[in-house]
């Protein structure tokens, strides 16, 4: 009787394995873009367009889907979000539902941009993907070693408030920054050596952090 009843468990979880479909690591059918500005996406590794994050996930992408074409990066010259806002939110309404990461983690605040300026900017990069039917990962900001005491307020408080504004859409890049190394400032180990853009290391947890809430939006 026993061996029966065992026999009977282990049917019933082979069918049930059976019927339980299995849900793709990523959404293969849509299209990935990375916006951002070029200066910041690969400056300061050591090879570049092999340890960039840019490239680390596209070959990811690349793995997991099965194609070359499923990632796409749209790298403009001046780095600014508030320059490239209207022209990106464009793209995302008038292309096909795809996944847009949108990366501008420290330009216009160095330029003196509001935060309200930037909030304004994050609004309606979502209300584009929102009428596109694309799933967007708006990126934070990025601790920059030369920036002022204002300037890092300014940083600090316009995450604060995207996260409030956006939940999971935003990455709160400073604070998982200031977590890993342990300090507002890019240490040694994360910086190229001109206090502003990072090396191989700070490209490796940028492609992790946006890989890992990439996948998190997917099992949603």
């Amino acid at each position: 009787m026993y061996s029966f009843i065992v026999a009977l468990a282990l049917t019933v979880s082979a069918l049930a394995a059976q019927a339980a479909p299995v849900k793709p690591v990523l959404h293969c059918d849509r299209p990935i873009t990375l916006f951002g500005g070029s200066t910041v996406l690969a400056d300061g590794v050591r090879a570049r367009g092999s340890t960039d994050f840019a490239t680390r996930l596209r070959v990811f992408v690349r793995r997991v889907c099965g194609k070359v074409d499923g990632f796409e990066v749209s790298a403009h010259r001046g780095g600014s979000l508030l320059d490239e806002v209207d022209e990106v939110a464009r793209m995302l309404r008038e292309a096909p539902p795809g996944i847009a990461i949108v990366h501008y983690p420290s330009a216009d605040i160095e330029a003196g941009a509001t935060v309200e300026a930037l909030l304004a900017a994050y609004r309606k990069i979502a209300e584009a993907c929102v009428g596109g039917g694309s799933i967007c990962i708006i990126g934070g900001q990025q601790p920059v070693n030369q920036f002022s005491r204002e300037q890092v307020g300014r940083q600090l408080r316009l995450e604060r408030e995207a996260v409030q504004m956006h939940g999971r859409a935003y990455l709160p890049m400073y604070r998982y920054f200031e977590s890993e190394f342990g300090s507002r400032n890019l240490m040694l180990s994360a910086d190229s050596g001109d206090g502003r853009h990072i090396d191989d290391v700070g490209h490796e947890l940028l492609y992790k952090l946006y890989l890992r809430r990439l996948l998190e939006l997917n099992s949603d």
